[in-house]
């Protein structure tokens, strides 16, 4: 079965592509964060709760939760791509004026 495309259409289901891949590995990251802190806020509260040290597991990786979620913001992503569709043009068009 053969379909043609045009490159515009390519292009737009290249960027709802990534942009449904970005939300997928936000997704898996926050479902991880929130296993692995309530197993360390247990493991913290049944072994010690004089002292309370999960708070820093957790803050810690929540900075990187917050930076992938930024990053996997739409518009981030919709930049991202269209840096890279830009610096391809231009590979392609350089080799075309040095051939």
């Amino acid at each position: 079965m053969s379909v043609e495309v045009t490159l515009e259409e390519f292009l737009e289901a290249w960027k709802e592509y990534e942009i449904k891949e970005a939300l997928k590995g936000f997704q898996f990251h926050l479902a991880a964060y929130i296993i692995v802190n309530v197993f360390l806020i247990f493991v913290n509260l049944w072994t010690s709760p004089g002292t309370i040290w999960f708070i820093w597991p957790l803050a810690g990786w929540a900075i990187g939760l917050a930076f992938h979620g930024y990053f996997s913001r739409p518009k981030q992503v919709i930049d991202s791509i269209e840096k890279k569709q830009s610096y391809i043009l231009r590979m392609v068009s350089k080799k075309k004026t040095t051939s």
